[in-house]
Order: C-alpha cells, then sequence, then structure tokens
C-alpha cells in the first residue's frame, strides 16, 4: 500500500507541476498580447475536449474529464483579464446559472438576471463577456432573439450552446442554453450557425425551407415571430460553421426576393453525444468479489 500511495504522490506532483508550467505559458501569451482585453476561443476550446475524449481510456468518466478540463480552461481565459459571465435566472424558471457554472467554472463572477433582456443588455453594454441564455423557442411568449437581427460591434452573436458535455452523459435532462458575447464565433470542425431572416411577405415554412436551400444552407430548424403587420423574423438553425461575411447572407438580399434583410447571427460547436461520452462504469474492488476494502480506497489515500 505504501508503495501504491507514493505512486499516487507522483503522479499528484506531475500534474501539479504541468498545471504551473501551463499557467506560465499562459501569462506568456498574455504578455504577447499586450493587452488586457479576454481573447475567447469557444472553437479551440470545443476541439481540445473533443481530443480529450477521443483519446481517453479507462473508467474515468468522460464527463468529468470535460469538467476538469472546462475549470482549467476558465482559469487560463481569466489570466487574461477581467472575466465576467450574465445569466438568466428567472424566479420562477430554471437558473441557467448553475449550467453557466458548470461550463465557465467555479471563480467566474456570474450575474443573474430576471429577463433576457437584462442578459442581452448587460453583455451589449459590456458588463459581462458573455450571456447565458435558454434556447431559442417560439412558445415562450416574447422572444429574446429578434434582438440579435442588428448589425454593429455591440450585437452580441451566439457562440456556444450548453451543456458541451454533460455531467448527465448527454441524456440531456437538465436545461439547455445558448451563449452569446460581442465576441465572434469562431470554427470548430463540427458546427451550427443561426440566421435571421426578415421576410416582406407571409411565406410557409417549407417554402423558407426550399428557398434557404436552393441558396446553400442546410436548414435544420426554423422558427418565427411577427414583430409587426409587415415584418415576419425567422431564425433558422442551419448545418457547418456560418461566418459573419458569409457571402450567401449577403446574396439572400440581394438575389432572393422575399428577403429584404439577412444576419448571421452566431454558431456553435456541436455538443458531444451520449455514445461519445459512455465509458466504463467506476467499479469498486469489492464488485468484482473478493476484493481488499483498504485498496478499494488507495485513489483517495
Amino acid at each position: 500500500m505504501d508503495d501504491l500511495r507514493r505512486k499516487i504522490d507522483e503522479i499528484d506532483d506531475s500534474i501539479h507541476d504541468s498545471l504551473m508550467r501551463r499557467t506560465e505559458l499562459a501569462r506568456q501569451i498574455a504578455l504577447a498580447k499586450g493587452s488586457n482585453a479576454v481573447i475567447m476561443r469557444p472553437g479551440r476550446e470545443a476541439r481540445v475536449l473533443r481530443r480529450l475524449v477521443g483519446r481517453h481510456e479507462g473508467a474515468f468518466p468522460k464527463p468529468i474529464v470535460c469538467r476538469i478540463w472546462r475549470e482549467v480552461i476558465s482559469v487560463f481565459t481569466r489570466l487574461q483579464g477581467p472575466f465576467a459571465a450574465a445569466a438568466f435566472a428567472p424566479e420562477d424558471g430554471s437558473d441557467l446559472s448553475l449550467l453557466a457554472r458548470d461550463h465557465f467554472g467555479s471563480l467566474t463572477p456570474i450575474t443573474g438576471f430576471g429577463s433576457e433582456m437584462g442578459v442581452l443588455r448587460a453583455v451589449s453594454d459590456g458588463k459581462a463577456n458573455i450571456g447565458i441564455l435558454p434556447l431559442p423557442e417560439s412558445d415562450r411568449g416574447t422572444p429574446w432573439w429578434p434582438k440579435l437581427a442588428r448589425s454593429g460591434k455591440a450585437s452580441p452573436k451566439i457562440i456556444a450552446r450548453l451543456p458541451f458535455a454533460p455531467l448527465d452523459g448527454g441524456r440531456r435532462i437538465g436545461p439547455e442554453a445558448v451563449v452569446v458575447s460581442l465576441a465572434e464565433p469562431e470554427e470548430s470542425g463540427d458546427d451550427r450557425g443561426y440566421l435571421i431572416v426578415e421576410l416582406d411577405q407571409a411565406v410557409s415554412r417549407g417554402a423558407l425551407k426550399v428557398l434557404l436551400s436552393d441558396a446553400g444552407f442546410e436548414v435544420r430548424n426554423t422558427q418565427a415571430w411577427v414583430d409587426a403587420p409587415d415584418r415576419t423574423l425567422h431564425l433558422v438553425e442551419v448545418e457547418g460553421f456560418l461566418a459573419s461575411d458569409d457571402s450567401r447572407v449577403a446574396a439572400l438580399v440581394t438575389e432572393t426576393e422575399p428577403v429584404s434583410h439577412a444576419w448571421a447571427v452566431g454558431s456553435f460547436a456541436v455538443p458531444l453525444l451520449a455514445e461519445e461520452l459512455a465509458n466504463n462504469p467506476i467499479l469498486s474492488a469489492g464488485s468484482e468479489g473478493g476484493g481488499d476494502g483498504d485498496a478499494a480506497n488507495a485513489g483517495a489515500s
């Protein structure tokens, strides 16, 4: 037992040494940037987690691997400069601040707001780097997503979807959300985008899907909001990454008659699936029969 515990101590020291070296590298990167601005890399972060999940072996749960690395990533993001979150946290609904805490780390300041508009204002005004909002839904009364239908540096965009690696193993039992920010979304290799289209005449959902398909978009889902008698907005989720300057978006306005305006309003890395997060459950030493109870606790000793 003493030999096993000594080996565990050596591994702990190695992990700690690596964290300290990583911290120093992050400090050097921050100095090289020469500013106090936080640079978010949502696409790279998703690629890192996918790589780790893909190479992982053994019984240690993959969702916990992701949770550990999310804490590490969040700390190094905060080392660049002040970093804070705003989360939708109504008194009579799901508090998304807990979902934000799981993804953005234990030390990230998170302010709860009772309205989606409060979250959007906090991000637009620079009081929060990110905002966590419920998934866009057309049956929740006045939706928040039409507020993204504008141009300019103060217009938030969707940059992520939560949870990315849910602790329930991908069963999607708890609430889901999107993350908005003034930062630009980043391609991860497996993405979906959001597009808002304004039409100057009534068009069925099927006809809109055909129209967008002809323009080069693979439509997954659409939602509509009648903003005024002569103004209908459609939120469209599409396959693939959608950059702010995507040429297909500009072509929609110039080449498609029913479309009066169109905005690329963000993209997100597709969350990990249940089958990607599955691995062998942690077995106690006694579950195989005849195990040594003291050996079963070696990892915590």
